[in-house]
């Protein structure tokens, strides 16, 4: 608790001294006076909300995480940090979005980066070699980089954990050039270019699994043309799993996943915190090939989703719970998905912003077909429906389409 505090320490004084941010400047009376009104909605750009909120949470995160605390006990930690920094630490009312997605985002994207630090790290490592591993290890996790500084494990030369090191791992990413279509056919659409990273860390589908995030898979689009740098992130992460039938070919279980996602494009908006339960299957048809199918339910904690009527200056989103069900089907060629076919129903129940609801459809389909050892080359065709549903507006259909051409390098 007392380095998250530092961690709200340090921040804010960078805010207030360096950047002169009018909203750190905050006293006594301020303190007074947030802790009077209570927790509203604020009215935030979208990738601050949805991303930027969410990392800040991770820091929180790690703190508990790299101070021996388990995934699931350091939820409280992470709403201390957020809500010490929304009541004492700005001057504005504090926000009930930014203590969900703070709080539940960030110990995702905590645990995510953590993992992703210890590929990096390798303490038997020397010289020039540890440095660098060290410095980018922080990078991706200041403060277990700090801590690691503190506690002298820069230097340390012991063997490296075991645990560090899934037993599945695959790292890919392409380059290319799509088109954006905003409710009007993709010839008439926007052009544009996008790299987007993805990762598969251990297997939801089958083996061993002990401890929350055993297997999360990432992903990030950055792309040009758009308001947001970065217009696509999701993580998703098993937190249990129960097998229900397994054999040398099959494995079907049960899995509970957290999920954190956002798409922030000039089409649409949408994007939040979501707990899943369903079930995952994955068939061996000979030592290469197989399929993955997950169905899996959805209920989202607070979801973030484009709006016409939202209600707020400068928000064009509204805010809510959602219920949804999820369809993935993935045909794989060793650790390559070749097809790939997702399609997702929600329907989100509007707490802040328009009076009414929301109805949303997705569908991806995607073909990365490989052409030369660790190189594919690759379509995806995109589709996002949104059906809302307004007490004192008329409904609003909207529609979105997005075709992606690229080439992709498998490590």
């Amino acid at each position: 608790m007392g380095e998250i505090t530092a961690i709200n320490l340090f921040v804010w004084t960078w805010d207030r001294v360096l950047a002169n941010k009018d909203w750190a400047k905050v006293s006594p009376s301020t303190w007074k006076e947030n802790l009077t009104t209570g927790f509203v909605w604020d009215a935030d750009g979208f990738l601050t909300n949805q991303f930027a909120h969410p990392y800040h949470g991770s820091l929180y995160y790690t703190a508990a995480r790299d101070n021996g605390v388990p995934y699931l006990a350091a939820l409280p930690f992470t709403l201390f940090g957020s809500a010490q920094w929304e009541l004492f630490a700005e001057n504005e009312s504090p926000s009930a979005n930014d203590l969900i997605n703070t709080s539940v985002g960030g110990m995702a994207i905590g645990e995510g980066l953590y993992r992703l630090s210890s590929l990096v790290l390798d303490t038997e490592s020397r010289g020039f070699e540890r440095f660098v591993r060290e410095l980018v290890a922080a990078g991706m996790s200041p403060v277990r980089g700090f801590n690691r500084v503190v506690r002298g494990d820069v230097t340390r030369q012991e063997p490296t954990p075991a645990e560090w090191r899934p037993r599945e791992l695959s790292i890919w990413g392409a380059l290319g050039y799509l088109k954006l279509g905003d409710g009007q056919p993709l010839i008439w659409g926007e052009n544009q270019f996008f790299l987007q990273l993805d990762m598969r860390y251990g297997n939801m589908y089958r083996g061993d699994f002990h401890r929350p995030f055993d297997a999360f898979d990432a992903r990030v689009q950055f792309t040009t043309a758009e308001s947001s740098l970065i217009s696509h992130s999701r993580l998703q992460g098993m937190i249990a799993k129960s097998s229900f039938w397994k054999t040398e070919k099959d494995e079907l279980r049960l899995g509970f996943l957290q999920q954190i996602s956002h798409v922030d494009t000039n089409a649409y908006e949408l994007g939040g915190q979501s707990l899943q339960l369903g079930l995952l299957h994955e068939r061996h048809f000979n030592e290469r090939a197989k399929l993955r199918t997950a169905l899996l339910v959805d209920g989202s904690l607070l979801t973030g989703i484009s709006s016409e009527h939202s209600g707020k200056a400068h928000r064009n989103y509204d805010y809510g719970p959602g219920v949804g069900l999820n369809l993935q089907l993935a045909y794989m060629r060793g650790a390559w998905e070749v097809v790939t076919l997702e399609a997702s129903t929600s329907h989100v129940f509007v707490l802040d912003g328009s009076d009414g609801s929301h109805q949303v459809f997705t569908g991806q389909l995607q073909a990365d077909i490989p052409v030369f050892k660790h190189v594919g080359l690759g379509s995806e065709l995109n589709w996002f429906h949104r059906h809302s549903r307004f007490d004192t507006y008329p409904d609003v259909l909207k529609d979105a389409y997005q075709l992606r051409v690229f080439v992709s390098v498998h490590y």
